[in-house]
């Protein structure tokens, strides 16, 4: 009763998640480029405390879908759900503001199909949108006058995917999973002239906002190999490419001014824009038993992306660097929960695909976390509870530019379960 339970819990939290648009950054000018602040992260909160890295780190008990070649080592049923929050201050060189938000971070089941094949589905934010910058300049010839503009945007995109990997000889393993790219955008620019010398008149405010519809779909391919080098050391170097991918968007313009509200003219098109391709490359160690190191690399070729009207150059491409490992002191251990416990941490530098005032735009930080072990385990149930802890900076207050800095944090509930051996006593 309790494992159907489990399965119907699973099942809807996934439907769920469909209508679920989440949200991983607060207030950020950035994310007015492109699609939006996109989501680096292929995995969940035990990547997270691992600076993102999962490339060629798998894992028997969390799943692996950083890269779907490693999901060969899901050998029993897996349920994971993780969100996230982030704090931030957001400066230039006169002035600072700070929020925050949450919201979902993964979702996501995986099943071992046969001995050598185990398959994923979940749901997890693509991009995020959400900024607000407001621009204030004097009007020519009225210099007591002053022009407020403002630019809004909210929105993003999430992905839906199915995954699936294989081991094909050895050490060698592959995959592959497809996804669904779903989501809107809205923009709103918005411009008010105000002249103390027209108290009496109602400010002007012209409004142009741009609602955009994606959808879409998205393919990635995985290999993994590992190979034993000692008794106690083990290697594995993995990579994960994701194909270009032309989404459908709709876009709808409308136009209003507000002395004139229901003067509002509007109009609907549709294009294609296109999403570059992307590549990762890890290689770990470990003692195939309580001790993981890892490093990764990812590049991005945004300047092959396409706006709405068909336009390149409004991103350059970017690249990710990171180091992490984990570390389980005894997962044995009866006498000591603390060393039961799996530790891990972090650091990452990237050059974001951003670049403003003629100068690129860096992002660098370090992370922690650790997976803590909930009850008893037996043969057939273990549950997990996963945190991670991130601090970054993002910019530079120098050449009129924007400055982030940024204190992340997620926490994960994994359940795994062996949904299929046929017990004796129920």
């Amino acid at each position: 009763m309790y494992k159907t339970l489990r399965v119907l819990v699973g099942l809807a939290a996934l439907c769920m998640a469909h209508t679920t648009q989440a949200q991983l950054i607060s207030n950020t000018p950035y994310s007015r480029f492109g699609l939006g602040e996109i989501n680096e992260n292929y995995g969940n909160i035990r990547n997270a405390g691992m600076a993102g890295i999962g490339v060629s780190s798998g894992n028997s008990y969390q799943v692996n879908t950083s890269n779907p070649a490693l999901l060969y080592y899901n050998s029993i049923t897996n349920f994971d759900m993780g969100i996230a929050g982030q704090v931030k201050r957001v400066s230039n060189e006169s002035n600072s503001q700070v929020d925050g938000n949450g919201n979902l971070h993964n979702l996501s089941l995986s099943v071992p199909v046969s001995k050598r094949w185990s398959a994923a589905t979940g749901l997890r934010p693509f991009s995020t949108v959400n900024y607000t910058t407001t621009v204030t300049s004097p009007i020519e010839g009225n210099p007591e006058a002053t022009l407020f503009k403002q630019y809004v945007g909210s929105g993003g995109l999430s992905e839906a995917y199915f995954a699936h990997g294989v081991k094909i000889t050895g050490g060698l393993t592959v995959g592959g999973s497809a996804s669904y790219l779903f989501g809107n955008i809205a923009s709103e620019s918005a411009s008010i002239v105000s002249d103390p010398n027209l108290e009496s008149v109602q400010q002007e405010r012209v409004s142009l906002v741009d609602r955009t519809n994606y959808r879409g779909f998205l393919f990635k391919a995985g290999a993994n190999y590992r190979q034993k080098l000692t008794d106690k050391l083990f290697l594995s170097a993995g990579g994960v490419y994701s194909f270009d991918s032309k989404l459908n968007a709709e876009r709808t313009l409308t136009f209003e001014r507000i002395t004139e509200p229901d003067a509002v003219l509007g109009s609907t098109s549709e294009n294609k824009v296109t999403l570059p391709s992307n590549y990762k490359a890890g290689i770990s160690l470990d003692n195939n038993s309580n001790l993981t190191l890892a490093a990764e690399y990812v590049s991005y070729k945004w300047s092959d992306y396409k706006n709405f009207e068909g336009q390149t150059g409004e991103l350059r491409d970017s690249y990710r660097m990171a180091v992490g490992g984990e570390y389980t002191p005894n997962a044995n251990a009866i006498d000591s929960y603390l060393k039961r416990i799996m530790y891990r941490g972090g650091l990452y530098y990237s050059e974001t695909p951003y670049q403003q005032n003629g100068q690129g735009i860096t992002d660098k930080g370090v992370t922690a976390g650790a997976t803590l072990p909930i009850g008893r385990s037996t043969v057939y149930d273990m549950y997990q509870l996963s945190v991670s802890f991130g601090y970054g900076e993002r910019g530079t207050t120098q050449s009129g530019l924007i400055k982030e800095d940024y204190f992340q944090f997620g926490l994960g509930f994994t359940v795994n379960s062996r949904w299929f051996i046929k017990r004796r006593v129920d």
